[in-house]
C-alpha cells in the first residue's frame, strides 16, 4: 500500500518537477521480465525474478508511460530509519511542466517472447486531463487485451512469492477487458471491480504477446468519470463468482460475460487469463483448454454450460465457497446458474444458496461445470437441453448430470446399434458411466428421463 501506479497528462513534466517531493519512483523496464519461479504455472503472473525490472526514474516522466510512485518512505527500504511510514496521509500533487497531452500519444511496448512466452508486463497510463475509456482503448489497439489495475488492499509480506524479502501481492489486482471488469482477490466486496473508465494521471498494466506501439487517441477521452480510477459500451449479460476461504481469509473472482459478438472460443479482448492468485476459480473453453478469467461467451441461452477448474497454493486440505458476487442483464437475473461439482457429483442452484467443498493444495481443471437455465426452460423439450455429459472425448468416466429432470434410465450404443451397457436409475440427477473397459470409439448414449429422452455422441480415446 505504499506506491502508487502513476503518469503525467503534461508533455514536458519530469521526475524533479511533478514528484520532486516523493520519497522514490521507478520506470518499469520490461524487456528485464522474467516471471518468479516460486508463483505457480497458469495464472499472469506480475512478479519479477530478480526485481530489476524497476530501476529508480529520473529526467523526463514521458507521456502514456506509467511510473510506480512512493510518496514516503516504503516498508521495506533498507536506507530508511525514519518513523514508520504514515498510511494515512494525502499526496497532492501539481502538474507544471510543459501544456496539456492532446492528440495521438504513443507509446512502445515490448515483448520478451524468447525467454517469456506468457506475456511480458508493460506498464503504461492515461495521458490525457480527461478519463478515456478502457473498453475504446483495447479495441482499438491490437497489442492490448485487457488492463490491469492495482488496488492498494493489503500490505507486503514476507509469505508471498517474489524476490523481495517482502513483496505485495497479486491478489490485490484488478482486471478490465472489453467486456467486463472482475475484481481484485482481496477485495472482499466487488468495489475494486474496473467500469472501464481510467482517470487522469491512472497507471495501469498490460501483458503483451507483441512488440510495438500503443496509441492513446482524442477518440478515447471521456467528459465524466474523472472522480473514480475504474463502462463498458457494449450492453452484457455478466456474471462474477466468488471463491472464499473464511480460515485463511482468501478469495477470488471470474468472470463470465455473454454478448452478441461473443463465442465459444478465444476471443480477442474478451477473454483474459486467469491471475496468479493464492486460490483460484476460473473457466475453460468448451474443449477444456485455457484458464480464464473472465471468459466472453455467444448471446445467453438456456442450456449453455461453461467448464470450470479451481486451484489453489493452501498447503493443507481446506474448505471453500463458491457464491455469486455480481449478476448484470435480464436473461441471467431470471436464470437458474447451476454449478456441477464434477468429483462429487452435486448440483448446486447458486441463485438459491452457496456451494461448499473441499480441496487440497493443486490445479483441479474441469472440476466443476457451470449450467445455465432461462426461465423459459419450462416446457419439456427445452428442459432435456439442460442434461450435460462431461467430459467429452473421455478416458473413462463420463459423468452425466439431469440439473432440472429425473433420470430413468441411460443406455450406451456402440456405432453398430449393439447396446454396450444399461443402466437403471430411480430419478437420479446424476450419476458416472465407467466407459474405461470400452474401447477406443464412437458411441452413443441416450438418457431417458421422466419427460422425454435424449441422445449425445461420446467419444471414448
Amino acid at each position: 500500500r505504499d506506491f502508487m501506479i502513476m503518469g503525467s497528462p503534461m508533455t514536458a513534466e519530469t521526475r524533479n518537477g511533478v514528484f520532486v517531493n516523493s520519497y522514490n519512483v521507478q520506470e518499469y523496464t520490461s524487456a528485464n521480465f522474467l516471471p518468479h519461479p516460486g508463483v505457480p504455472a497458469g495464472g499472469t503472473n506480475f512478479a519479477d525474478d530478480n526485481l530489476d525490472d524497476w530501476n529508480p526514474a529520473s529526467g523526463a516522466i514521458n507521456p502514456g508511460e506509467g511510473y510506480l510512485v512512493y510518496p514516503q518512505a516504503a516498508y521495506n527500504d533498507p536506507l530508511y530509519d525514519g518513523p514508520p511510514p504514515v498510511t494515512t496521509l494525502t499526496f497532492p500533487l501539481t502538474y507544471t511542466q510543459g501544456t496539456l497531452n492532446n492528440g495521438t500519444i504513443s507509446r512502445s511496448v515490448l515483448y520478451n517472447g524468447g525467454t517469456n512466452p506468457d506475456g511480458t508486463p508493460n506498464i503504461l497510463s492515461n495521458p490525457y486531463a480527461s478519463p478515456i475509456d478502457a473498453g475504446v482503448l483495447i479495441a482499438n489497439n491490437a497489442l492490448i487485451n485487457e488492463v490491469y489495475f492495482w488496488e492498494h488492499l493489503t500490505a507486503p509480506s514476507a509469505g508471498i512469492p517474489g524476490a523481495n524479502t517482502i513483496n505485495v501481492s497479486m491478489d490485490d489486482i484488478s482486471m478490465y477487458n472489453g467486456t467486463m471488469g472482475v475484481p481484485a482477490a482481496n477485495d472482499t466486496g466487488t468495489s475494486t471491480t474496473p467500469n472501464g473508465v481510467i482517470s487522469t494521471g491512472q497507471g495501469f498494466g498490460i501483458k503483451a504477446f507483441g512488440s510495438g506501439t500503443v496509441n492513446f487517441t482524442n477518440s478515447m477521452r471521456l467528459t465524466s468519470g474523472n472522480s473514480t480510477l475504474r463502462t463498458s459500451q457494449e450492453e452484457a449479460e455478466k456474471l462474477i463468482l466468488k471463491v472464499a476461504n473464511d480460515s485463511y481469509d482468501l478469495r477470488s473472482y471470474t468472470g463470465i460475460g455473454f454478448r452478441s459478438d461473443g463465442t465459444p472460443e478465444l476471443d480477442d479482448n474478451m477473454d483474459s487469463n486467469r491471475l496468479a492468485t493464492l486460490i483460484s476459480l476460473y473457466s475453460h473453453l468448451e474443449d477444456g483448454s485455457e484458464q480464464l478469467g473472465i471468459q466472453t461467451r455467444e448471446s445467453f441461452e438456456s442450456g449453455i454450460k461453461i467448464p470450470m477448474g479451481f486451484a489453489s497454493q493452501v498447503e493443507e486440505a481446506a474448505l471453500f465457497e463458491i457464491s455469486i458476487a455480481g449478476l448484470e442483464g435480464t436473461s441471467l437475473t431470471n436464470a437458474s446458474i447451476y454449478l456441477i461439482d464434477n468429483v462429487e457429483n452435486t448440483i448446486t442452484d447458486l441463485t438459491q444458496t452457496n456451494y461448499q467443498f473441499s480441496s487440497n493444495k493443486g490445479t483441479f481443471n474441469g472440476r466443476f461445470t457451470l449450467q445455465f437455465e432461462g426461465d423459459i426452460l419450462s416446457t419439456n423439450d427445452l428442459a432435456l437441453e439442460t442434461i450435460g455429459v462431461y467430459p467429452n472425448p473421455t478416458s473413462g468416466q463420463l459423468n452425466i448430470v439431469s440439473p432440472t429432470i429425473g433420470i430413468e434410465m441411460i443406455t450406451v450404443y456402440d456405432l453398430r446399434g449393439r447396446k454396450v451397457e444399461e443402466v437403471s436409475l430411480n430419478g437420479e440427477q446424476s450419476y458416472q458411466v465407467d466407459m474405461s473397459a470400452m474401447d477406443a470409439a464412437l458411441y452413443f448414449v441416450t438418457i431417458q428421463t421422466e419427460n422425454g429422452s435424449v441422445t449425445k455422441r461420446i467419444v471414448k480415446k
